[in-house]
């Protein structure tokens, strides 16, 4: 897997000052003060993902199994089209990415330099971000490709092991670099590095709040969170989590963090604002993905040793079901408009397709 890896050294620190890093609290299950409603329902606002104008859908306590598409020898990075009619999905043992027509099933294929591991989508869809790198940390790169033309753009050289790339909101393509405790930074006009975030070890997912204030890393070999700021890019506090924190999502009004623990069993959710420990919630084995519901109700997490999706009620923290996808699940990516979820099942060279709302 893709989890061992020694720590580098960070190129250019770039902690503020007065930075700390905290203890996390101890375990704990009493519910944040989220105005839950009865069923563990959170009473956050409903969103519009696919801004339309319309309220996001309800999310379901326990999505539906809908699908299964056979695709490629091992499933790794997935996304969706901001149209919700293509997903994206890295291939990690091969050299492709793939392009699924979400109504025909039709899977088209761009071939990539070397081998792709983890994907994010500019806002407009126009431009994919593909994250390569080999199993000796050889052909480490960030490919860009064309989502109209399917084609390959350019690849630049990053460091070694890049992770999940997230596109924050002004655009610049952030790219957290496993094996080298920073955070690489990409102008998405010229895709050229523009800046470096020394973060510590190691780096594996990047969010941001929907504001784009504020960003939050990852950092899977000490067990620690950074909190940095946006715009002038500095590091404004580290804080304790549980064991291994894989990877992170924000509610859609901004107000909570969600975070895996991998080698915990755990799943954790802070308050962005103060960090502050909310539920601390006991989910599956080897929890590695999260995504939350449209409407911001519903974490659905990953469960890579267990074979199965966790669903979270983020009003009270309480694992309200639990559905089985294909063998080892990966990494999942939830539909603009909040109807489906995709669930990459790695040894089972699958993608497991699930309702998440009532049609």
């Amino acid at each position: 897997m893709l989890l061992a890896g020694g720590s580098y050294v960070g190129v250019r620190l770039a902690l503020a000052r007065g930075e700390q890093t905290e203890a996390a609290p101890e375990r704990t299950v009493t519910p944040g003060q989220t105005g839950a409603q009865p069923g563990g329902e959170a009473s956050v606002p409903a969103t519009d993902p696919a801004g339309t104008g319309a309220p996001a859908p309800p999310s379901l306590a326990k999505p539906v199994v809908v699908d299964r598409i056979n695709l490629g020898q091992e499933p790794e990075g997935v996304t969706v089209s901001p149209d919700n009619k293509t997903i994206y999905v890295a291939d990690q043992n091969s050299k492709d990415v793939h392009v699924v027509d979400v109504a025909s099933k039709k899977v088209d294929v761009v071939k990539v330099p070397n081998t792709p591991r983890f994907l994010a989508l500019s806002a407009d869809g126009g431009r994919l971000y593909v994250t390569l790198f080999e199993n000796n940390f050889t052909g480490n790169g960030l490919a860009v490709i064309d989502t109209a033309k399917r084609e390959l753009v350019k690849t630049i050289r990053t460091g070694p092991r890049p992770f999940e790339p997230a596109v924050a909101p002004d655009g610049t393509v952030w790219v957290p670099i496993h094996n080298g405790a920073r955070v690489e930074i990409y102008d998405p006009q010229s895709l050229t590095e523009t800046a470096r975030i020394s973060v510590p070890p190691n780096p594996h997912w990047i969010v941001f709040t929907p504001d784009g204030t504020t960003a939050f890393t990852a950092n899977h070999e000490s067990s620690q969170i950074s909190v940095v700021n946006a715009s002038d890019r500095l590091v404004r506090k580290n804080f304790k989590v549980g064991r291994s924190p894989h990877a992170l999502a924000v509610t859609p009004d901004g107000e909570r963090l969600v975070v895996t623990n991998y080698d915990q069993d755990t799943v954790e959710v802070y308050d962005t604002g103060d960090q502050r420990l909310i539920h601390k919630v006991d989910v599956g084995r080897e929890p590695q993905a999260v995504m939350i519901s449209a409407d911001g109700r519903h974490a659905y997490i990953v469960n890579e040793g267990s074979d199965n999706l966790s669903v979270i009620a983020l009003g009270d923290g309480r694992v309200v079901s639990t559905v089985g996808v294909g063998d080892s699940p990966r990494v999942n990516a939830i539909s603009p408009d909040g109807r489906r979820l995709y669930v990459t099942d790695g040894q089972g060279k699958t993608v497991t397709v699930l309702r998440t709302t009532e049609e």
